[in-house]
């Protein structure tokens, strides 16, 4: 079974799955040695190993894709990657998505912040028109040749727009055929609560 039809496999089980982050080959491989079962290749990590600077939106969508085919080449669980923004509008998205799928991505991770983007618990963010968005994630799933390549939809609005804003924009994302969601930077047990009892029965959620 590939990487890829393990991740879909495994997050269809009730059990919670710790991708620990990593940031190289290296790191990964200590991951999968210390017996975790898939891995989270974050576009910070990158920034600040390769570059030695903050989540900026400096990293290319190269410099990424590089990482991920080493890793890939590496070891031998899935890698959930973090795309950024898609690294522009819906047509860079799907080049970012064949470029990720063919360095051999399980999960890509989308978010509707505005370029440049920052990492997800900075202040300072934008978010994108939500219709912006739901463009980019459909020609993300139009772009993967591989059905269990995961297309994961992040939104960032809690921290620009509120909670609830943050959960409509997740119905939205959701409505076009993500496998999977991610409501960053949730900021209290209650709000963790609100977002599993809106979504955790009908899609897997990530936290970070």
């Amino acid at each position: 079974m590939s990487q890829k039809a393990t991740l879909a496999q495994r997050l269809q089980q009730a059990q919670p799955l710790l991708a620990p982050g990593v940031y190289d080959a290296l790191t990964a491989l200590v991951a999968q040695q210390a017996g975790f079962e898939a891995v989270y290749l974050s576009g910070a990590s990158i920034a600040y190993t390769r570059l030695g600077r903050s989540d900026i939106g400096l990293t290319t969508a190269t410099e990424v894709a590089q990482t991920l085919a080493h890793i890939t080449d590496r070891v031998n669980i899935p890698v959930i990657v973090d795309a950024d923004t898609g690294f522009g509008n819906a047509l860079n998205t799907q080049r970012t998505v064949r470029d990720f799928e063919r360095a051999g991505a399980a999960m890509i991770q989308i978010e509707d912040q505005t370029f440049p983007k920052r990492c997800g618990h900075l202040d300072g963010k934008g978010v994108v028109p939500v219709a912006e968005m739901q463009g980019k994630l459909r020609a993300a799933l139009d772009a993967r040749h591989d059905k269990n390549t995961l297309i994961l939809a992040r939104t960032d609005a809690v921290a620009v727009e509120g909670l609830d804003a943050a959960l409509e924009r997740a119905e939205r994302y959701l409505e076009c055929g993500v496998d999977a969601l991610f409501i960053e930077a949730l900021r209290s047990e209650e709000q963790m609560n609100r977002a599993c009892a809106q979504f955790a029965q009908r899609v897997p959620l990530l936290a970070n």
